[in-house]
């Protein structure tokens, strides 16, 4: 007789990022989760969790709180001010967190030390079991269960799958959700530098021709830097020295940016959109990139993963069946406008302010010239960039003070 098939509430494939925080929150809602990683649960491995700068908006801070994982210990480095500039053209943004009544807008933490926080909480945690180092090789649903077979043979049950396994989601792709990617054939390289003008709680996003580029504040008075351009350029700019690297930098970062030094290890990451209306399938859900990949302008996409995890988490606070029809229609309805607004905010910067039509800069310029003058857009833009599209999960409310 051989043994009995492990069965769990939900079954998450995908330990990154959205992945473990979904599965803690699960787990706190008396939930048994069981989460699939192929890579060996160390921080120090895992593709997410690297040196990259991750911006944590006012939002995803109260989730991650919630979540136990963000507390004083953490090493931040909050965001009081946000400065958006044009190169070659009119048009710029000035934000102070002081002047919309809050303390600052998030923070910037570094991806492993984020990772390694996460780890530990899942470790600790009661109601999560790991299958690691795992691959989910095949799954089928019916109306009642899912079933999972892994790469060992190892098999499993649960009533409901999520797809947290990143862009090219292989379970988003058998469960026949319909997306679509579109490649900007540009990539992303991010590193670290000294400057002679401290970090401070500044963030910096300066669009030029060639792609954004973005400063965030890091320990030590550190700068963060996010710098997109065409995928070639990029793979060229890798093997610069550090020395061309600096010079470069220093010219494409315009006024108030100088003496560069110092910089630390370059990564390289291409970037794609990704867009699925309806992330959901017969017991499946796709969330974070496996539904939604956004062009990091911005810094939007881990945010809009974490709001997906608490949305679902709400949605699913009262069900009896996690995977059953009604829950799914529910989550779809309550992530569908936060989601397709973020996508086409991001793609809308990505695209118009690199595009060389002289009546997109004209308009590009009118446009941030009107956020920085009309408080009403200001407004709207500082809210949402903080995370407070509606409808804001519970996670993300306000505590709440009794007496």
């Amino acid at each position: 007789m051989g043994a009995a098939i492990p069965t769990h509430d939900v079954v998450i494939a995908g330990g990154g990022m959205a992945g473990t925080s979904l599965a803690l929150a699960l787990s706190q809602l008396g939930l048994d989760v069981a989460v699939i990683e192929a890579i060996s649960r160390s921080a120090n491995d895992q593709p997410s969790y690297d040196d990259r700068t991750l911006v944590l908006n006012q939002a995803s801070l109260r989730i991650l709180t919630r979540l136990d994982v963000v507390d004083d210990s953490l090493t931040r480095c909050p965001i009081r001010s946000i400065r958006v500039t044009r190169a070659g053209g009119f048009g710029h943004v000035h934000l102070n967190a002081a002047d919309h009544d809050v303390d600052a807008f998030g923070s910037v933490v570094v991806a492993r030390e984020l990772g390694n926080r996460l780890l530990a909480n899942m470790a600790a945690a009661d109601g999560i079991t790991e299958y690691c180092p795992e691959r989910l090789e095949t799954f089928e649903t019916d109306e009642e269960q899912v079933r999972a077979r892994l790469t060992s043979g190892q098999k499993l049950t649960a009533r409901l799958l999520v797809a947290a396994d990143g862009t090219q989601s292989s379970i988003r792709q058998a469960a026949g959700m319909a997306s679509r990617l579109h490649d900007y054939r540009q990539s992303a390289m991010i590193f670290n530098v000294l400057s002679d003008a401290p970090s401070g709680d500044t963030a910096h996003e300066r669009f030029t021709a060639q792609g954004p580029l973005a400063f965030l504040p890091q320990p030590e008075g550190r700068y963060g830097v996010v710098w997109i351009d065409q995928t070639e350029a990029i793979d060229e700019a890798m093997d610069w020295s550090d020395d061309h690297l600096l010079q470069r930098l220093t010219q494409r970062a315009g006024p108030g940016f100088n003496g560069f030094s110092k910089p630390g290890e370059r990564a390289r990451y291409p970037l794609k959109l990704l867009r699925t209306e309806a992330p959901i399938g017969q017991r499946v859900v796709a969330i974070g990139n496996a539904a939604n990949t956004l062009h990091p302008v911005s810094a939007q996409g881990f945010n809009l993963g974490l709001r997906d995890v608490a949305g679902l988490v709400d949605v699913l606070r009262e069900a009896n069946d996690p995977g059953a029809p009604v829950w799914m229609a529910r989550y779809v309805q309550a992530r569908k406008q936060d989601q397709a607004d973020t996508v086409r905010y991001t793609d809308t910067l990505a695209r118009v302010f690199t595009n060389p039509n002289p009546l997109f800069r004209l308009g590009t310029g009118l446009g941030l010239s009107a956020h920085a003058l009309l408080p009403g857009l200001k407004n709207r833009l500082v809210r949402s960039a903080m995370g407070f599209r509606t409808p804001v999960s519970s996670l993300a409310r306000p505590e709440q003070v009794n007496g």
